[in-house]
C-alpha cells in the first residue's frame, strides 16, 4: 500500500511543484500547463497524434501553416524547397533499413561542407514527389542534389554509379575513359589551321574533315567521304 507525500517534504522542492490550478511542474516552480517539464523528456514510447508538438528537429510531415490554429491549419503542412547542408552530414540509417529520405525537393551542399551516404545506403530527395518549376520527379519521387564537387565517401576519388548515370544537359570533362555507346555530340569550332589553339585529345569536325589535336596547338585532320 502506498502513501502520498507532501511536495513540501521533498529534498528539493524545485524538482516537482504543483500550483493552485493543479498544474504540475518538473524542474519548474511556475508550471503553465497541466504538466510542464523544463528539460528533456525521455520515454520508452509516446501516444497521441502529436499534432500540437513543436520544436521537433525531425520535420515529420513538415511545418504547420498555422501552428496555433484550432480550425485545421495546424494539420496542413509545408516543406521548404531547398535543404541547405552547411557542415558534414552522414546518411547512415540503422540496420533495419538502408533508405533515408527527405521531403525537400533540392539539397544544396555549401562550400566546405560534405553530404556522405554510407555504403549500401540510399538517400531519396523529394520523397513525396512535390517537385515544381519543371523538375520532373523520378519514379517513386525524386528531386535533385546540388553541389560543386562529388567524390566517393572517403573523399579520395570519383563516386561509383552502379546502375549508370543519366545526364540531361551538357557533360564537360578533362578526360573520358572507357567505351562510349549511343550518340556523341562534339561541340566547338573546327581549327582554322594546323597550329590553332588546342589541347591534346581535342576533337572537332566540320562538313569535310575530322580534326584531332595531337599535341598542344598541333592539329591533324582526316577527310570525310560518302559511302
Amino acid at each position: 500500500m502506498t502513501r502520498a507525500r507532501s511536495v513540501a517534504r521533498l529534498g528539493n522542492t524545485q524538482a516537482l511543484s504543483i500550483d493552485s490550478n493543479l498544474n504540475v511542474g518538473v524542474n519548474s516552480t511556475s508550471p503553465v500547463e497541466k504538466l510542464n517539464v523544463v528539460g528533456v523528456v525521455s520515454a520508452t514510447s509516446f501516444f497521441g497524434d502529436g499534432s500540437n508538438l513543436d520544436g521537433i528537429t525531425a520535420a515529420g510531415l513538415g511545418t504547420a501553416v498555422e501552428p496555433d490554429s484550432t480550425f485545421g491549419g495546424a494539420q496542413i503542412y509545408y516543406t521548404d524547397k531547398i535543404l541547405g547542408i552547411a557542415g558534414t552530414v552522414t546518411v547512415d540509417p540503422p540496420a533495419s533499413t538502408n533508405i533515408a529520405y527527405t521531403q525537400y525537393s533540392e539539397i544544396s551542399v555549401f562550400d566546405d561542407a560534405d553530404l556522405i551516404v554510407a555504403d549500401g545506403d540510399d538517400l531519396v530527395p523529394d520523397i513525396l514527389g512535390l517537385s515544381t518549376e519543371g523538375i520532373t520527379p523520378l519514379a517513386g519521387a525524386g528531386g535533385r542534389i546540388r553541389a560543386d564537387l562529388f567524390t566517393n565517401k572517403a573523399g579520395t576519388g570519383a563516386p561509383t554509379f552502379q546502375t549508370g548515370l543519366q545526364v540531361t544537359g551538357v557533360v564537360t570533362a578533362t578526360t573520358f575513359d572507357g567505351n562510349v555507346s549511343g550518340e556523341v555530340t562534339l561541340e566547338g569550332a573546327a581549327p582554322a589551321s594546323a597550329t590553332s589553339t588546342g589541347t591534346a585529345g581535342d576533337i572537332r569536325y566540320d562538313a569535310n574533315y575530322v580534326y584531332v589535336c595531337v599535341a598542344t596547338d598541333t592539329w591533324k585532320r582526316s577527310a570525310l567521304a560518302t559511302w
